[in-house]
This record gives C-alpha cells, sequence and structure tokens, in this order.
C-alpha cells in the first residue's frame, strides 16, 4: 500500500465513527452530510479489506480489526495534533477537557487542592475524575478514557510514561478515645487489636504490615478489609479497629483519630503520575501534570 494515496480525512472519519458508532452523529461532528460518511466508510472498506462496521439496531458494531485500529488512530492523530499545535500554552483561555483517575485517598489528599488551584488559573478548563483503573488503565487510555492516573507503580505499566510525584509512609490511626491513644504503641499491645485494612478489590487481608511482621516471625488478625479508605476511617473513628493509613491522609483527620507510630518499619509506598504517549506532547495535558508536580512537592 503506498501511503502517499491514503487520505488523512478518511482515517479521521475510521477514528469518529469507532467512537460514535453511528454514521448521523459522526457526519454532524465532522460537520459533513451522511451519504459523504457513507462513502467515506465504503473506501475505508475496500482500502482496508475489511467491513470495519456492522449494522445493529444500536448502532454500529466494530469488527476486530476496526477496535485493533483504535488506538494507532488515536496515535496518529494525537501526533498530528502535537505537530499542528502553537507552541505557547494559555491556561487562560483553554477550554478542554482532562479525565483523571486515582483512588479515594489519592483524589482527596492530591487532585482535589490540585483541581482547585489550577481552577485559579485555567477558569475554562474542564476535569473529570474517574475512580481509579487498575486492570484497564492501558485500555482507557488508548482510547482516551483516561488522560491522566495517579496511582502506585505496581498498578501502573511498561507501556506507559510515569513521573514520581512523592513517597508515602504509614502510620497506625485509631478513635481518639482508644485504649492505646495517646501511647507508644508496642508490639504486643499492636498485635492485640484487631485490625483493619484496604485493598482495591475488598478482598485482600494482606498488605505491607503484614510482610514486614512475618520478616520478624509475627502475624496480626486482619479481619476487615474494605476497598475504601472513607470506609476504613469510618470504621476506624467509631470502633476498637486499628489500621495503618498513609500519613497524608491521617492528618486530614485529626478531630477524629489519634495517631500513633508503627512498631515495625513498615514500607512505604510511592505515588506516581502516569500517562501514555498518545498524549505525552500534548500541551495542556503537559501544564496539568506540572501541576500536580509542583502541588504533590509543596505538600510533602
Amino acid at each position: 500500500m503506498n501511503i502517499r494515496k491514503i487520505d488523512l480525512n478518511l482515517l479521521y472519519a475510521l477514528l469518529i465513527l469507532l467512537e460514535e458508532r453511528n454514521v448521523s452523529r459522526s457526519a454532524a461532528r465532522m460537520h459533513l452530510t451522511q451519504p459523504t460518511v457513507s462513502n467515506m466508510l465504503a473506501k475505508l472498506r475496500a482500502l482496508l479489506h475489511d467491513p470495519l462496521f456492522t449494522r445493529t439496531r444500536h448502532g454500529l458494531l466494530p469488527t476486530s480489526r476496526a477496535l485493533a485500529l483504535e488506538p494507532e488512530l488515536r496515535q496518529i492523530f494525537s501526533s498530528v495534533d502535537a505537530i499542528l499545535a502553537p507552541g505557547s500554552f494559555d491556561p487562560q483561555t483553554c477550554d478542554q477537557t482532562v479525565i483523571l483517575s486515582s483512588n479515594d485517598y489519592m483524589q482527596y489528599t492530591l487532585l482535589a487542592p490540585a483541581l482547585l488551584e489550577m481552577r485559579g488559573k485555567a477558569p475554562l478548563l474542564k476535569f473529570a475524575v474517574r475512580p481509579a483503573e487498575i486492570a484497564d488503565i492501558v485500555p482507557m487510555m488508548e482510547k482516551g478514557a483516561i488522560d491522566i492516573a495517579v496511582t502506585i507503580p505496581e498498578f501502573s505499566d511498561a507501556r506507559l510514561r510515569s513521573q514520581l510525584l512523592y513517597t508515602e509512609r504509614y502510620v497506625v490511626a485509631m478513635r481518639r478515645d482508644h485504649p492505646l491513644s495517646g501511647k507508644k504503641l508496642a508490639m504486643k499491645a499492636f498485635l492485640a487489636m484487631e485490625h483493619a485494612i484496604v485493598s482495591p478489590t475488598a478482598g485482600q487481608f494482606r498488605g505491607p504490615t503484614d510482610d514486614a511482621l512475618k520478616q520478624l516471625g509475627l502475624s496480626r488478625r486482619v479481619s476487615l478489609s474494605v476497598s475504601s479508605f472513607f470506609t476504613l476511617i469510618e470504621v476506624v473513628a467509631t470502633s476498637d479497629y486499628i489500621a495503618l493509613i498513609p500519613e497524608r491522609l491521617s492528618t486530614q483527620f485529626l478531630d477524629r483519630l489519634s495517631i500513633a507510630e508503627p512498631p515495625l518499619q513498615v514500607a512505604g509506598f510511592e505515588v506516581i503520575s502516569v500517562w501514555s504517549n498518545t498524549t505525552h506532547l500534548d500541551p495542556t495535558r503537559q501544564w496539568v501534570r506540572a501541576e500536580l508536580l509542583r502541588v504533590a512537592g509543596r505538600r510533602r
């Protein structure tokens, strides 16, 4: 196939059809007539030797070949946008939408203050914040459903770009009138307590603390596993449960929690921002990533 004979408009039409799954909506989005888009689809089918879509009651259903082409098309047009983009970026006039993803802890401690500050600098910029996508982060980014994820290295992927935002440590949290509140936490008392833990799927009953205890030949009783840090804090603040939580989060709830140092060394974790090559050169996303890094560094 001679690439010089390929009409870039056809490939753009294919990308829009993949996004809309409807000829009429695609035509409206491209400011073309419906017959024109249908004709473009016919040319694409001949060019790629594939039907690309089948019609259903609910719209167009892409073939496996069409779905496989979608991330490649996004990469192509992201590169074209980067080439044609102006050299400067003005947050005062930018009116794009940036899609972020993180868990509740990172949303509360980093994204919330960062978004408020960016709102003041970029009043027309819109942000959508999604729950953390662990298993699907790469395909979500490839299809444009996530621009930037704030996560930990274990949930990233070698195909993605990343940047360290900060390093976090764990502290022990308990209710303010807990029997151990205000005391130096001894190992014996620590192990005698009922422990609660956060896991992404609320299905794990082990974490870094258990790995550290195992090195000492010790173990604790974890009888509650939840998927949300806010659920964990509510449980700890109203019961005898204790839990290890990120220090940055603990400082936001000192009116409800008593904080102590763990009686052993527990490995902390790194918080990173993650993005795909598709948006790497986009000026808006570059600015947002820089702002996240700035706010994260100031709150260390």
